[in-house]
């Protein structure tokens, strides 16, 4: 590597992280056909308090979360979108205050909370900057970070003793660039513990325990190459230092404004330290809600998608990892049609007519997270009635929109919504009876962009792998971003 990084995780960034990323609890298995899981009773007080916070300006929303963050109530990212995190974060600072804790900042409340930010910012003299070296915009704690170096595509800026470290670092690359680095990056090393990693397709997390110093680094890439920063910092450092951790990754911008005008270069210098890897965030801020699998897609034409998977409270949907957009819905029905920038996979076929109840089937999809796993399994069709198709089948949960195929690899119907998973028996999910969408309402749905099968069925029924093999392609992981 041209620089020698080191890396930063504050304890309470990493809980953050891992309490976002945490998997769902498994629901109890059912033998019989469950009913449609009931909705979760809304709280009126986050209601309401959600009601409140959504009309304010998006600055402000964005103002109220960094505040937060510097108040130490809040540890997710100040991208103004409203959520359980930010819901618990005012709540908290309204028992401080004494306040009514309903989780709706009135004027007095507010203005006491950015009060009470601002102190804590003049008291780490914390200055948002666009380093010179890099172009990345960060904010920099000068109370702690009093001296300046110039490393190669980056700046280091260092405690007196040089304990505590915050480094920013550009390098040539893309995407494509990002598997590699992550690999070195999440490695073990001799007094280095790696405690969190993330990659996704334009960025990646990693934070670690190094020789009594903790460290968090990002590293995203964008049209102007990989750029990012690593923060360390004493792993004694207590609330104080978690709080900054987070305060400068919510500051970071990879690629900021042309119109930001960046300081005089520093010429400051002590002498380099070697340490880790290092790395670089994305344009959104770094300490995010990860994606969390939401379930399947099947190719329709034209880069779009069907699925029947549950898309509610989705601030930012990928297939494949891919950024997706919702071009169509039909709550009645349970679909979306989702569009997808290069991604151009062939279109499955749709079988035109229902299967006879018991007609074996294969069920293919995804589960898992953070990293989704392909499965595919055997299955049965149930029909209850002309208009009410069920699969019997060992899903877990993310298994919605899964395609179920006939053994003529022709599209019988998606699983519907986003059933609680089983409960594992010997590490296996029982069979289970799961709503469908048929293929007659895709077909109605998307209309042209799904043709039907080409005539001509095999002969001989397919097997799973058979069909496994030719729709794999064109079944793809749908992912879901939501607010902290």
């Amino acid at each position: 590597m041209p620089h020698s990084p080191c890396f930063l995780a504050s304890s309470a960034a990493v809980l953050a992280l891992a309490a976002v990323l945490a998997p769902w609890t498994p629901a109890p298995a059912q033998t019989p056909p469950p009913a449609p899981a009931p909705s979760a009773r809304p709280d009126p007080a986050y209601e309401a308090a959600k009601a409140a916070f959504d009309p304010l300006p998006e600055a402000d929303r964005k103002a109220i979360q960094e505040a937060l963050i510097w108040t130490g109530d809040f540890s997710g990212a100040g991208a103004g979108g409203f959520g359980p995190m930010t819901y618990r974060a005012i709540v908290a600072f309204q028992k401080r205050q004494k306040a009514a804790p309903d989780g709706v900042l009135q004027p007095r409340d507010r203005a006491e909370l950015l009060a009470a930010a601002d102190r804590a910012r003049q008291a780490a003299r914390f200055v948002r900057l666009v380093d010179p070296r890099s172009g990345v915009r960060i904010g920099v704690p000068q109370r702690w970070l009093e001296r300046s170096q110039p490393v190669q595509g980056g700046t280091r800026y260092l405690s007196a003793d040089g304990a505590m470290l915050l480094e920013t670092i550009s390098l040539p690359g893309g995407e494509a660039d990002l598997p590699a680095l992550f690999d070195r990056y999440k490695a073990d090393g001799p007094g280095r513990r790696t405690t969190y990693k993330a990659l996704r397709p334009d960025w990646f997390v990693t934070a670690a325990d190094l020789d009594g110093r903790k460290t968090y680094t990002r590293v995203s890439s964008g049209s102007g190459g990989l750029r990012g920063f690593t923060f360390t910092y004493p792993a004694a450092g207590g609330p104080e230092f978690d709080r900054l951790v987070i305060a400068v990754a919510n500051s970071f911008e990879p690629f900021p404004p042309a119109s930001a005008k960046p300081p005089a270069p520093a010429t400051a210098g002590v002498p380099s330290a070697s340490a880790s890897p290092q790395a670089v965030s994305p344009s959104a801020p770094p300490i995010v809600a990860a994606p969390t699998l939401a379930g399947s897609a099947v190719a329709a034409a034209n880069g779009r998608f069907v699925t029947a998977a549950r898309l509610e409270g989705c601030q930012a949907l990928s297939v494949a990892r891919k950024p997706a957009r919702v071009v169509r819905e039909d709550k009645a029905a349970g679909l979306a049609l989702l569009e997808v920038a290069g991604l151009r996979p062939a279109s499955v076929g749709l079988a035109a007519e229902s299967p006879d109840d018991a007609a074996s089937l294969v069920a293919l999809g995804y589960s898992g997270s953070p990293d989704p796993q392909l499965f595919v399994m055997p299955a049965q069709a149930r029909v209850v009635d002309a208009s009410t198709l069920r699969v019997f089948a060992g899903l877990q949960k993310g298994a919605g929109g899964s395609p179920a195929f006939d053994r003529q690899g022709k599209v019988v119907g998606l699983v519907a919504g986003s059933a609680p998973e089983p409960r594992l028996v010997a590490g296996v999910a029982p069979q289970t009876s799961w709503p469908m969408v048929s293929a007659a309402a895709v077909a109605r749905f998307v209309g042209e962009a799904v043709p039907a099968a080409p005539a001509g069925a095999p002969a001989e029924p397919l097997t799973a792998g058979q069909i496994a093999a030719l729709a794999k392609a064109s079944v793809l992981p749908v992912e879901c971003q939501k607010a902290p």
